[in-house]
């Protein structure tokens, strides 16, 4: 019997799978997001930090990006809480009222903040699951107790990044700028560069989103991360991180190098890597349904009779 083209199958697959679903609207992932978690404050010993709690199952702590509000996360975390208990917390700056005191905290002080929190809700092993700047806090909490994490993964991370000269001026600069990003001039026009092109015409309410969202960071929070970022190298503590770790990196990240990708990989002992094709850095706004499946599946890969959650056919 003569082979079928491979195109033919394609095509076939085409016209008799299902038609794929339209975008969710991210402003009401996200309101029906504030309708359904529960907001919690823990007064730790650096600030009084929110968080909030979606979802029954495994404890799982989303670990968030450097520069943008809870809300960003809200359609993977809505996703993920079919499968999870899903946590996502607020970084020290983030609420006026917090009490932080920036310029006393380190990056290490992040990373015990992971685990008051974790001990303040009672949650015994988590999964971990850290975004970009959140990728350095989770090898870290890796590092420091292995046994309390059974895999995580990490998206868009790196182990140190180089800092150039107009770069640390940009940072010093910034920190004398009063409120939130939106105040930046040229803000729009470096997120455009760096992000738009993975964001399709179908997904424009996601990109006007995301700048409003942004736009909300105050200033001051994230010129402390980003100082945090400019004298962190975790490479030499990769080898010892013997955790499962899967690495996801968009192939048309302009934020984070491909070389970051590749240098994780080659130095963490159990890490497996994943290119997402056409994904930017932020595939939590662009790709949050695929990658919220992604994490789910790899963390807790369901049985053959299907996931808890979902009912069978």
């Amino acid at each position: 019997m003569p082979e079928t083209p491979t195109s033919d199958v394609r095509a076939e697959a085409a016209t008799t799978g299902p038609p794929c679903p339209p975008p969710a609207h991210f402003r009401v992932e996200a309101e029906a997001y504030d309708r359904r978690a529960e907001v919690g404050r823990w007064d730790g010993p650096r600030y009084r930090m929110t968080y909030r709690v979606l979802g029954q199952g495994p404890p799982l702590i989303l670990i968030p990006g450097i520069a943008s509000t809870y809300r960003g996360y809200t359609l993977t975390l809505n996703r993920l809480s079919e499968r999870f208990r899903t946590i996502l917390y607020d970084y020290p700056g983030e609420d006026p009222d917090d009490g932080a005191r920036l310029r006393q905290i380190g990056h290490e002080h992040l990373v015990d903040d992971v685990f008051g929190l974790i001990e303040h809700l009672n949650l015994g092993r988590v999964f971990l699951v850290g975004l970009s700047f959140g990728a350095t806090i989770t090898l870290r909490a890796l590092h420091r107790e292995p046994r309390r994490f059974p895999k995580a993964v990490v998206q868009g991370a790196f182990a140190h990044r180089r800092f150039t000269p107009a770069e640390r001026l940009a940072l010093i600069l910034g920190r004398l700028v009063p409120g939130t990003m939106s105040r930046l001039p040229l803000r729009k026009a470096v997120l455009s560069y760096n992000n738009k092109p993975e964001f399709p015409a179908i997904l424009a309410d996601r990109w006007l989103y995301y700048l409003d969202e942004n736009g909300r960071t105050p200033i001051a929070s994230l010129a402390h991360r980003v100082d945090l970022l400019s004298r962190l190298d975790l490479r030499p503590i990769l080898p010892a991180i013997a955790s499962e770790i899967l690495l996801l990196h968009g192939n048309e990240d302009r934020i984070v190098p491909r070389r970051s990708f590749e240098e994780l990989q080659g130095a963490l002992p159990k890490a497996q890597g994943l290119i997402m094709p056409q994904v930017g850095h932020q595939p939590h706004y662009t790709h949050a349904e695929a990658l919220a499946r992604v994490i789910a599946d790899w963390l807790l890969p369901c049985a053959p009779g299907g996931c808890p959650s979902t009912p069978n056919p």
